[in-house]
């Protein structure tokens, strides 16, 4: 009888916990500024662009990313969500442009950079873009660990038109590639399904899953296919 009540108990604390946690999600969702924003306020409160960008993280991305231009002979990257320019830091390339929509992250690239003329910063709006895109035009266009901190639909696929457009023959995507609620700043999609429908003359060639065991983010290498 004693242990059934203890059972009883832990079972009504879990439910307690589960609706406690999902309404906090929501009360927390509906104070969201939106994506440009909220990367906008962090960057100004000294945030950061996050753990993937930092330690083993950015170290097994840049491996990956160097090799990859080294081997493919690619000779100008853009980027896609560059953030405070720790990860880029890790990179070697012959010419990159970084685009961001925080004002605050792009400042900081541009002084922590200032002495490279091999890479140039951008602030990514993406009303305006569409106006540039042919200035905007790479052998190889960069995603990494931005496709989920797209939370709204709109900015979401607009990003990925972008993204492919702006990509002469390759296109880096790294992350997790699985649906998921709105957490705030995160929401995890299917992004190969959106990209199958949506972006015709692109074609997935490879997956590589992810090696730091705190990460379930994997690299998706697209190649264009047709014009």
């Amino acid at each position: 009888m004693i242990e059934l009540d203890k059972k009883n108990k832990f079972r009504r604390g879990l439910i307690k916990k589960i609706i406690l946690n999902k309404y906090t999600t929501k009360v927390r969702n509906l104070f969201f500024p939106g994506s440009a924003s909220y990367w906008e306020m962090r960057y100004q409160k000294n945030g950061n662009s996050g753990s993937g960008s930092y330690g083993e993280n950015a170290e097994y991305k840049a491996t990956f990313i160097n090799n990859f231009v080294s081997k493919n002979n690619i000779q100008k990257i853009i980027e896609f969500g560059c953030g405070d320019g720790n990860q880029l830091g890790h990179f070697r390339l012959p010419f990159y442009l970084g685009l961001d929509v925080a004002v605050t992250a792009i400042e900081k690239c541009k002084l922590l950079f200032k002495e490279d003329n091999t890479k140039s910063f951008f602030l990514y709006n993406q009303k305006d873009l569409p106006a540039s895109l042919k200035l905007f035009c790479a052998d190889l266009v960069l995603s990494l660990d931005v496709i989920f901190h797209l939370v709204e639909d709109e900015v979401f696929e607009t990003y990925m038109f972008h993204l492919f457009k702006s990509s002469a023959k390759y296109v880096i995507l790294y992350g997790w590639d699985i649906d998921g609620e709105i957490k705030f700043h995160v929401r995890h999609r299917c992004f190969t399904k959106w990209i199958q429908n949506n972006i015709p003359e692109f074609r997935i060639i490879e997956r590589i899953s992810c090696e730091p065991t705190d990460n379930f983010c994997d690299f998706f290498i697209y190649k264009r296919v047709q014009e």
